[in-house]
Order: structure tokens, then sequence, then C-alpha cells
């Protein structure tokens, strides 16, 4: 059984923890107080200071809870018996929303994430290699040259340019995968040339 006192000081721990996300969010780190985040955890600063050294440690632990959760659902997803190509759009989505939340501008102003970013290219490059060796995924397709790709695709998402095709972002990114993938997936070898594929 938990010791009374200890379930008060996680709770309090937690308020501090996303009162902080949501403001710091909102407005970024280094607008946000130390005491704003206090009054709406509805904690003393004695009690802040219990457990965090300071702002920036409250941010990278912020930080670390989720870049932890989240690759705790990629890899759930990873281990799941589905066909590769629903591992794929499930893996984009997660890498959709947590990019999202990992470039938040309170995690940039204040910590530097490189260490989140090379963590998912080494998963990204192991998944592509693991794919191409069960056959899923072409294998004359270097994975280093597909980040990059994927990577340097990431910037269309930072201009308004995808509005154009797609009626919200979830959809752009929906369409990107299946452009992308589509041509990665091994298929039926293409039939010679001059040969259409009915024979004719």
């Amino acid at each position: 059984m938990q010791e009374p006192g200890k379930k008060e000081r996680i709770d309090k721990r937690e308020a501090l923890l996303r009162s902080a996300e949501e403001l710091m969010t909102r407005h970024g780190a280094r607008r946000v107080s130390v005491e704003e985040i206090c009054a709406v955890a509805g904690v003393s600063k004695m009690t802040f200071y219990r457990h965090f050294r300071d702002k920036v440690d409250l941010v990278r632990t912020i930080h670390d809870e989720l870049v932890a959760r989240s690759f705790a659902v990629y890899d759930g997803i990873k281990a799941r018996d589905i066909p590769f190509p629903q591992k794929v759009e499930l893996m984009g989505q997660w890498k959709q929303e947590f990019m999202s939340r990992l470039q938040a501008g309170f995690f940039l102003e204040m910590l530097d994430i490189r260490d989140s970013i090379e963590e998912i290219r080494r998963r990204y490059l192991a998944n592509i290699t693991e794919a191409q060796q069960a056959g899923d995924v072409r294998p004359d397709i270097a994975p280093e040259f597909l980040w990059a790709v994927v990577d340097a695709l990431g910037g269309l998402f930072r201009t308004d340019a995808w509005r154009a095709g797609a009626s919200d972002l979830g959809d752009a990114q929906r369409q990107l995968r299946t452009l992308l993938w589509q041509g990665l997936l091994v298929r039926a070898d293409p039939a010679p040339d001059g040969v259409s594929e009915k024979g004719e």
C-alpha cells in the first residue's frame, strides 16, 4: 500500500508537469514563470523546488516523459502482428503526433533536442532495414536516403503549400504516406520493356 503522503507528492508533481506543459505550449517557456506554473497547479513555490531544480529541469522532465511514452507507442506498433502497410500507416500517424509535440516552442527555446531526433532517425532506419530483410520494402533504396527524403518533406508541413490539395494536416500526411509508400512496397516484378502487364 502506498504511504499516505506519497500519493499527494505524486499528484502535486503531476499537477506541476501538466500546468507547465499547458502554459508553455501556449506562451513559450521563457515567458512563463515558476510563479505562474505554481498558481495554475495550485501548489507553492516551495513544493515546486521540492520536485524540480529549476524551470529548465521541469522542461527536461516533460520532454523526457513525452519521449518515453511516445517510443513505447512506437515499439507497440512495431510489435503488432499486422501487415507492414498497416504498421506504416500507424507509424506515420505516430510520427506526426510525436513531432508536433516534440517541436513545441517550449522545448526548442530551452533544450537541445538533437538526441531525441537522432533516436527517431535510428529507429526509422532500423525499421526500414528490417522491413527490407522481410521483403516488405524494396531493397534497392537505401534506408539513409529514404530518411533524408522523409526529413526534407517534413519541411512541406512548415509552410501552407500542402493546403492546396488536402482538407487538413492529417489528410496531407496521409496522402504523403500513400505517395511515398506505394512506391516502396514490394510488388510483382514489372513487365520487361515493351511488354504490357497483360502480355500484349
